[in-house]
């Protein structure tokens, strides 16, 4: 695999090439005519889906800016003239005035609002994503392990500038110890953007196991920091892990993006189904000691839920989260910031 992150051909699911959405989202910038503003929400849309509207929001502010930009005609869908990389919001208020736009008390006159521009010349890149998530979701076996295994890793990312550092963690489960570990950093170019972060995460992961594979510290089993099939459209970060690395795996998540689950007044060690079209996919999970909030456990590949529960339940050793997955997010935090 391509160490600039750019390849997925070995697995043979993903893109070849993950879409440049940073340069998609400039382009439909430089659509937008003076005289007329966009949105978040629409720039989201044209890019296929409204999940990249936060993203959107925050590459408005980081972006590459220069004197001629057009980034100032992009607004808050409430009418908000929102913040402006090219100064104080007065100088985009400045901008939009000159360009015909009336502002009052920061916010753009009501009657524009209804001529938001929308008429984008668009592929719509995020589409193909989730075409590929629907096609990978049929892959996805919940069927396979029914013992405890012996060994299980986890693994996570974290980030530091344009770079992502992996971490795999192999714990022992026998002796209930860490038995081995390693990390891996390379450039990261998609953005985090919520029910796409196989996308983000995945292309750094997989080369990451090639390299444990390498080393004979394969695991039987891998508890993946994201959702399973508790996602959108069934087949989280967990689901692509497990299919592409052909391994089983499990997703435990802080937060829930798909599913219904009653969560109020949970006591400790009590598990309860989250339900997705009236099927349990999934557990919400309250540690015993360490933290009043659940997690969310759902299988991501040859596993069910019953078991998936029962081996995180073995890993909780007084942390919120399971070993191998706490000591692949310190792992990756600690070499993200250039320590041992």
């Amino acid at each position: 695999m391509s160490s600039n992150n750019a390849s997925y051909a070995n697995h043979g699911t993903l893109p070849v090439a993950p879409p440049d959405l940073p340069a998609a989202l400039a382009a439909l910038i430089e659509q937008v005519p003076a005289g007329w503003v966009t949105t978040y929400a629409a720039l989201a849309a044209a890019l296929g889906s409204e999940a990249a509207a936060p993203w959107a929001g925050q590459w408005m502010l980081d972006h590459e800016h220069r004197r001629e930009c057009p980034c100032h005609r992009v607004v808050r869908s409430d009418g908000r003239v929102g913040h402006y990389i090219g100064g104080q919001p007065n100088r985009k208020i400045a901008l939009l005035r000159q360009e015909g736009i009336e502002v009052t008390g920061g916010r753009i006159e009501p009657r524009r609002l209804e001529m938001v521009f929308r008429d984008f010349q668009t592929d719509r890149p995020l589409l193909a994503l989730r075409d590929i998530q629907q096609a990978l979701k049929q892959r996805v076996s919940l069927r396979g392990r029914r013992t405890m295994p012996g060994l299980v890793a986890g693994v996570d990312v974290s980030y530091r500038g344009g770079e992502g550092v992996a971490a795999y963690a192999l714990w022992d489960l026998r002796e209930d110890r860490l038995a081995w570990s390693t990390t891996l950093r390379l450039p990261v170019r998609f953005p985090y953007i919520s029910s796409f972060l196989s996308f983000r995460e995945l292309p750094i992961l997989l080369e990451l196991i090639e390299r444990v594979r390498a080393a004979g510290r394969m695991a039987e089993l891998v508890v993946v920091d994201g959702s399973g099939v508790l996602h959108p459209r069934g087949a989280g970060i967990a689901c692509h892990f497990g299919v592409l690395a052909s391994v089983a795996a499990i997703g435990v998540s802080k937060k829930l993006l798909s599913g219904k689950v009653d969560l109020g007044g949970m006591a400790p060690d009590e598990a309860r189904p989250v339900l997705v079209g009236g099927r349990r996919r999934g557990v919400a999970l309250r540690p015993a000691s360490g933290s009043r909030r659940p997690i969310f456990i759902s299988p991501g590949h040859r596993i069910g839920v019953g078991m998936a529960e029962r081996v995180v339940r073995r890993l909780l050793l007084g942390r919120r989260l399971p070993e191998p997955q706490y000591w692949a997010d310190r792992l990756s935090r600690s070499a993200a910031a250039g320590r041992s």
